[in-house]
Formats: C-alpha cells, structure tokens, sequence
C-alpha cells in the first residue's frame, strides 16, 4: 500500500508541478537526473538489448525488446524507422494488398515503415492489449482519471508525448501504470488529478479544427518504455508498405528493425510515418503517400488500384477519394515541412526565384 501511495504521489506531483509552472519556466525545465530514454537500435548495437522485429503484415508489427543489461533501461523506438528482410532477394513480386494480393514472384520480400509512438502491449506473463495508432499503453493513468470514453484522455496523452519535457514523459512511463492500479479505487484522488491535468493540456497550443489534416512535423522523441533487468516487452507499431509490388510480409519472414535512413534519405517519409504512429494520418492515407513518395506512384495510379472481389463480387478500391485527398495534402504538408527545416538549417537561400 505504501509502495502504490508513493508511486501515485509522484506521478501527481511532477503533473502538479509541470501544470503550475509558467510557461516560461516551462519551456526550461528539460533536465533532470532521470537517465534520457535510450534509442533502442543503439542499445542494441551496444549490446544492451535483443531486438526482434516481427511484422503481422504490411499494415503492423510487433517489436520485442529483451533487456540484456543487468539494470532495467528506459528506452525509445526510432520516431521513424524500417523493417528491412533479412536475407532479401532481388527481383520484383506480388503485392498482399490491393490488387495484387497474393503472388509471390521471384519473392523478393517488401521493406516497410513504422513510427515509435506505441506504448507496450506486453511482457512475459502479461496479456498483450490491442492499442490503436499512438501509443494508448502509454497513458494509463489519463484513461483511468478520465475514463476510456471521454476524449479528453486522449488530449493529455498528447500533451504528454508532444509538449511534455522529458524528464515528465520519464517518471509517466516509468511509474503511470501502477499510479493507474492505485487510482482506481480512489475517486477523489482522480477528480483531484483530473483537474491538475486538464490544466496540463490547456498550456499546449490549441488543436487542429476537424477541417485541417494534422501531420506532425519531424518527430524529435517518442513515448519512452521500461525494460527491467533480464526482462523482455512487446510494442506493437503500425506500418506502411515502402516498396510498392514485392511481396506482402508475414510473421514467418526474418525482419530487422533498421533506421530508415538505411531505406530512403527522403525526409518527407519520416514525417509521414511519425503521422501515421502518432494517430494523425490512418493507415490508407498514410500507405497512399508513402508510396507516392517512395515508389514513385502517381495519383492517378494509386486511385486505380482495387482489390479483386472474389467470384461475382465487384472489385473494391483500396484507396477512397477521401483518403487520396488527405494523402496528397500530407505530402503537400510533409515537403512543406522538411522544406522548411533545410531552409533554417542553410541560411537564406542567395536567390528566391523559385
């Protein structure tokens, strides 16, 4: 009881604390003597960590991280990153998506994509959760305040993801799911918390009307996880297929985690798996752009793709007009972005003709 109150008190205070703060102060206080979360690809080419990579398909994949270190280790995913085949072959085959569903050519297996917004699904012993994009693991303690139908735990998830400083998103992951077991049976201890946290969101920058497509710019961090010492974990991450017309992944096939620099040095893809991960572009959207910028698929192609109906059944589209629509504005938004950014990293540009 002791351990769970003084777990459920740290939580409260640092949120308490983060909430009261001005903003300038705010925007200061991003370090603490909390180790920085560890990308997980570094940890393991120190060998701290054995990394699995597991895709279900092209549309998601599980992560499965087992901690080798003789400590536990809080860790990040790659905001953006690959899942290469290992013993990838040349040639070009089917697609297990839209209308080529099936074949499988001269085998040659397709890379895919994913962004490190999940939280974890789960460890030894503990039942995996079926999460969405963007990482709900990562807040117990907001779905327990606020309830799982009330939306506003998902603004505090982003708030804390995307406008809390590090040391904050560090205590959360570390101590939130046991603060949520302690929080269940205290209502009072909830409205009290509640209110703290919806002064939290409050001091982020107003959101996106449902009118606007809301694609995150470059990702600098992702939700951190605990491993505990001689201990494993499971994420599950959702994916793109990056190589439009080879053969669609399943769990059988030996994958890496990889950076995506390995895979493309096009910026714009980062931001849209970051989209993708964090919730803010849906699988078909997300797919669509990214093979239009790493395939070199054309609007007028991807529109024409269907999935073959099975007898008489009529062929279905696998992408609707919607999704095209908010695809393309995605990628508008992804070199807009990353334009921008190459633009303050070089200084003014001695001409502006174009």
């Amino acid at each position: 009881m002791a351990r769970f109150l003084s777990i459920a008190l740290r939580v409260t205070a640092c949120v308490a604390a983060f909430s009261w703060l001005p903003e300038s102060v705010q925007a200061e206080e991003g370090q603490s003597s909390i180790p920085p979360a560890v990308d997980v690809l570094a940890a393991e080419a120190a060998g701290q960590v054995e990394v699995r990579f597991i895709p279900n398909d092209s549309r998601s994949a599980q992560v499965l991280v087992a901690n080798r270190d003789a400590r536990p280790l809080t860790l990040r995913l790659p905001a953006a990153f690959a899942g290469v085949p290992v013993a990838a072959q040349m040639g070009m085959g089917g697609m297990g998506m839209g209308g080529m569903g099936g074949q499988t050519g001269f085998g040659g297996a397709q890379t895919v994509g994913g962004g490190g917004m999940q939280g974890p699904v789960g460890g030894p012993g503990q039942p995996g959760g079926a999460f969405g994009a963007g990482g709900g693991a990562f807040c117990w303690v907001a779905r327990e305040v606020y309830g799982v139908h009330d939306p506003r735990w998902l603004a505090f998830r982003e708030w804390m993801t995307w406008h809390a400083p590090a040391w904050l998103q560090e205590v959360y992951a570390t101590y939130g799911e046991e603060a949520a077991d302690w929080l269940r049976s205290r209502p009072a201890a909830r409205a009290g918390l509640r209110l703290l946290m919806d002064r939290a969101v409050a001091t982020a920058a107003p959101a996106a009307t449902t009118s606007q497509l809301r694609v995150m710019p470059t990702l600098t961090h992702t939700a951190p996880f605990t491993v505990p010492a001689g201990k494993s974990v499971t994420l599950r991450v959702p994916l793109v297929c990056l190589e439009y017309g080879l053969k669609e992944p399943t769990p059988r096939m030996a994958y890496r985690l990889a950076p995506l620099a390995d895979f493309s040095q096009d910026p714009r893809l980062a931001v849209l798996l970051g989209g993708l991960a964090s919730g803010h572009l849906s699988q078909p959207v997300a797919q669509a752009a990214a093979w239009h910028v790493s395939s070199g698929r054309t609007w007028e192609q991807l529109a024409a793709e269907v999935v073959k109906g099975a007898g008489a059944a009529p062929d279905r589209a696998v992408f609707s007009a919607a999704d095209l629509q908010a695809a393309r504005q995605a990628v508008e938004i992804a070199t807009r972005v990353t334009s921008a950014s190459r633009s303050s990293e070089n200084g003014p540009s001695p001409s502006s003709s174009n």
